[in-house]
């Protein structure tokens, strides 16, 4: 899988949540906040208006004067318009009868007291239907307010858990990959060619690991084939050193010997002793004589050894081998050289 479409799935699982999260949360608060409004605009009014009228029937004495009439009146009809319960409106019917009974100048006395009896009995069923419509609503809304914390809570979580496993996958999935990467150039750099790249469960790193073992191939090719080209040129300098009648000896910047062919060891009374790697001025039996070769800085030196038991003269050459080295600086190439060794020629002189 592409890590552009891991990312696009974790992240829109992410934002998907989010959007649920907020919607829920959106919903559970306008359900909240109408549950209240209905409760207060309807039931506590209704409260209201049973106390109004409550208050007339406790401050006039019967029969009701025209003004408390109408304030009674005018209670009943804004009551009249409130009716939200089951059975308020049989209750408020019943208070309407009873209050015409109040309100008709031939009803007695004693029947205006039965009536207005009856209204207070039937204000307190209403104010009993509105006080436990008020306990069962708000039980709903502190239902509702538990509902929507249980669901809020548990998307809480699921987006905890889905942020949990982004933070603590999502950098292995990436720095792993790269941390392999870095060990296996660091082993490339050391001409350790071997090194492979294996990476499952991501296309691009897949095609990474491809391109890296295809490279560490082809230059574990190119290694072995400019390997061959060396060793072939050198033994054809090696041969042509050994043919040559002339004693050579080539060192390194360190002063040891890279090669002495045959004519050079015959002079020092090597044998077939191959001093390859070892300091020049230790090689034994030659110290006076090491020491004037490799001291001699004259290109017309005439050096005298005795061989057989006369003195044999070889014309001494140093040749100093320069390794050319370039740099790049701020975008100028810079070429220099240093020095890689000396190989010594002695040419025997005949008469």
């Amino acid at each position: 899988m592409r890590i552009k479409k891991k990312l696009f799935l974790g992240f829109g699982l992410l934002f998907i949540v989010v959007l649920v999260f907020g919607a829920v949360s959106l919903y559970y608060i306008e359900v909240i906040s109408k549950t209240a409004s209905i409760t207060l605009k309807n039931n506590y009014q209704t409260l209201t208006f049973t106390r109004a009228m409550r208050s007339v029937l406790d401050e006039q004495d019967l029969p009701l004067n025209s003004l408390a009439a109408g304030t009674f009146d005018l209670a009943l009809k804004k009551q009249e318009n409130n009716i939200t319960e089951h059975g308020e409106r049989e209750a408020t019917s019943g208070v309407r009868y009873c209050f015409g009974v109040l309100t008709n100048p031939s009803s007695g006395l004693n029947e205006q007291r039965q009536a207005e009896k009856k209204i207070r009995s039937l204000l307190t069923t209403i104010d009993g239907l509105n006080m436990q419509a008020i306990v069962s609503k708000n039980d709903s809304t502190h239902a509702t307010v538990n509902k929507a914390t249980l669901y809020l809570g548990s998307m809480v979580l699921i987006t905890f858990f889905i942020l949990f496993i982004l933070i603590a996958g999502f950098p292995g999935f990436i720095l792993n990959p790269l941390e392999a990467l870095i060990e296996a150039l660091q082993e490339i750099s050391r001409k350790n060619y071997d090194a492979r790249l294996d990476f499952k469960g991501s296309e691009e790193f897949a095609r990474l690991a491809n391109a890296f073992n295809t490279m560490a191939v082809e230059l574990g090719t190119l290694e072995n084939a400019s390997l061959s080209k060396v060793l072939a040129a050198e033994n054809r300098v090696t041969k042509l050193i050994e043919e040559t009648p002339d004693a050579i000896i080539g060192t390194n910047e360190k002063a040891e010997v890279l090669f002495m062919n045959s004519a050079a060891k015959q002079i020092f009374n090597l044998g077939d002793h191959a001093p390859g790697g070892q300091p020049l001025h230790i090689l034994p039996g030659q110290t006076g004589l090491l020491k004037e070769i490799t001291s001699n800085k004259d290109p017309e030196h005439i050096l005298e050894i005795k061989r057989g038991g006369k003195i044999v003269r070889f014309q001494q050459k140093n040749l100093e081998i320069n390794v050319p080295n370039l740099k790049i600086d701020f975008d100028s190439l810079q070429m220099a050289s240093y020095p890689a060794g000396i190989i010594y020629l002695l040419k025997e002189i005949h008469e």
